[in-house]
């Protein structure tokens, strides 16, 4: 039976790209749905929370704008508890949400069965129960790891800058290659972790196996998806931008005795939220655009695919299934 959609193959950057775009455009809604169905109760806290923040924020952009009225600009409390709080519950939401949005979509691709394009409801959402604490306990590690890392970097930075303008060359190219390195890997640990079922060490040592001879591919093709995702965060953003910079040029004409206003604005809190919503869309595509490159990468190692065709040759869809 032929594949109506070919996953695990290896693919240059532009068949990666067009792969990408093309598995959007056919299960973007699917994934969304499926998102939805088991997280609405998160993205309601995330979206309620990312609006009351930018509510207090403006408010607080607000008050800025007009210091010259008030008599005694070191009492005003820029840092509310109001504005404190709803960072907060900004931050657990989204430290909730996150690995949960990025387990479902590739638990999708996990399930996914390339001769009939489907993926099962049932099977993406136990996946995304069960890897969630793992993914979440990842990104501690990862976390400490990069702290770590970046005190070891430091220390090295500090004893290079004795050696002068030479010194200085070289801690400027070590820190964007260090950092270029680690954001690279960073990506690609977690889908290696969710794909293999490896514990987290034995992910590390993998993805660092999958970078070795691909790093310039893995990074033309990250650096490519994050322009035209950024370019179309941009757009999206646009609304946003525009109206805060009419506003902001509106306040400035105010006159001297008119009073800052203690809270934000409602419509750039909605027109956040929708850009918000927006991004979190073309985020699936930047996720997927890696997924593709994590079996091309395993592929161009492992050959994994090629021999998993050769055993089905002869089989038939059911007994590929049985």
């Amino acid at each position: 039976m032929k594949k109506i959609f070919e996953i695990k193959k290896q693919r240059n950057i532009d068949g990666i790209l067009e792969a990408s775009f093309k598995f959007f455009r056919i299960h973007a809604k699917k994934m969304i749905k499926i998102i939805w169905e088991q997280n609405s109760l998160l993205i309601i806290g995330l979206m309620a929370s990312y609006f009351l923040y930018n509510y207090y924020y403006f408010g607080m952009m607000n008050q800025l704008m007009n210091l010259k009225n008030i008599s005694n600009p070191i009492q005003m409390n820029l840092l509310t508890p109001k504005l404190a709080l709803v960072a907060s519950a900004l931050f657990l939401f989204s430290l909730f949400f996150t690995p949960r949005f990025f387990a479902a979509i590739l638990g999708y691709f996990r399930v996914y069965d390339e001769e009939t394009g489907e993926a099962d409801e049932v099977k993406v959402k136990a996946l995304v129960n069960r890897k969630f604490w793992g993914l979440i306990a990842l990104t501690i590690i990862l976390f400490f790891l990069f702290v770590f890392g970046a005190i070891l970097v430091g220390l090295l930075m500090a004893g290079l800058a004795q050696l002068g303008t030479f010194g200085i060359i070289l801690i400027v190219l070590l820190a964007i290659s260090i950092l270029v390195y680690a954001l690279m890997f960073f990506s690609l640990v977690y889908y290696v972790y969710f794909f293999e079922d490896l514990d987290f060490f034995e992910a590390m040592i993998q993805t660092k196996n999958y970078l070795k001879g691909r790093f310039w591919f893995s990074f033309g093709l990250m650096f490519l998806m994050s322009v035209i995702v950024g370019l179309m965060a941009m757009i999206l953003n646009a609304p946003v931008s525009i109206y805060v910079m009419l506003k902001t040029m509106f306040m400035a004409k105010q006159s001297a005795i008119h009073q800052y206003a203690e809270n934000g604005d409602i419509l750039v809190s909605i027109l956040a939220v929708i850009s918000y919503a927006g991004q979190l869309i073309l985020r699936i595509l930047s996720v997927i655009s890696i997924v593709f490159l994590y079996f091309s990468l395993k592929e161009y190692h492992t050959g994994d695919s090629l021999l998993e065709k050769i055993d089905q040759i002869g089989q038939t869809y059911e007994d590929r299934n049985n």
